[in-house]
């Protein structure tokens, strides 16, 4: 048994956790909201927390120039080979999203998939954005979405999943803690390796709950504009209390 760092366990297993999500639906969400809030034509863009690259695969086969980063060198490393088989040019870049830096400032930055949940402080979460807005041009757009106050308290909560697939097996156990409003994760991940033997893996993962009203107050705080917080792809208005994901639409 392995327990590694962030992403070591994950990488292998992440698009088997995220198999539900067509990214092609969500890509055209992001490029309606270009349409509809975005001051300035969208050719550039960044996706922080980038996972194993399916988005910037998705954003990159429509023409957009992409970089995409992650913390995890075994994220990046999936992604890499994925975009490589697609015979796409992205370029990959090691970035923790609290920190992150662009050799030039983007017309779109991207932070999908609750990625903004991992960061449990709100130091963090203000280090992020403030890092987003330097690396965004004035009338550019900042887009990402968070678990909300419904999901942790009625899906994550103290509940347990199994997901399984051809080569991986996931056991996957959640413990919330409602006065922290921290949710941990715990996956044991067992993949098959070349010799066909089963390799098990443990990662521990965590995740905190903001309000709607925390996450107001760090965009004012950052000099953002809100332009929206919506349930779905529609554009239908978002309510924590009821809804699993709230996509938070911001500009420069």
């Amino acid at each position: 048994m392995n327990t590694k760092q962030y992403g070591y366990a994950m990488a292998g297993a992440y698009d088997l956790l995220n198999d539900g999500i067509d990214h092609a639906k969500w890509a055209d969400f992001i490029e309606e909201c270009i349409r509809r809030f975005s001051d300035i034509p969208v050719k550039n863009i960044c996706e922080t927390a980038c996972g194993t690259g399916s988005m910037a695969c998705e954003l990159a086969k429509r023409g957009y120039n992409i970089t995409a980063s992650d913390i995890s060198e075994d994220m990046l490393t999936s992604a890499e080979m994925k975009a490589r088989q697609m015979g796409l040019s992205i370029l990959f870049v090691l970035q923790d999203m609290r920190y992150t830096k662009m050799f030039s400032q983007k017309d779109l930055v991207l932070c999908l998939l609750d990625s903004m949940n991992y960061l449990t402080k709100r130091e963090d979460i203000v280090s992020a954005f403030e890092s987003v807005h330097t690396s965004l041009k004035d009338g550019g757009l900042f887009i990402f979405d968070m678990n909300s106050k419904f999901k942790f308290e009625n899906i994550y909560a103290d509940n347990s999943y199994i997901l399984e697939s051809e080569n991986i097996y996931c056991g996957w156990e959640n413990f919330y803690n409602p006065k922290t409003k921290i949710c941990d994760f715990y996956l044991s991940i067992f993949s098959q390796d070349k010799d066909l033997n089963y390799v098990r893996c443990d990662e521990h993962q965590r995740e905190k709950m903001y309000t709607v009203k925390q996450m107001k107050s760090i965009i004012k705080e950052t000099g953002f504009t809100l332009c929206g917080i919506y349930s779905g792809f529609d554009f239908s208005s978002g309510d924590e209390n009821c809804d699993e994901r709230l996509y938070y639409i911001l500009k420069k």
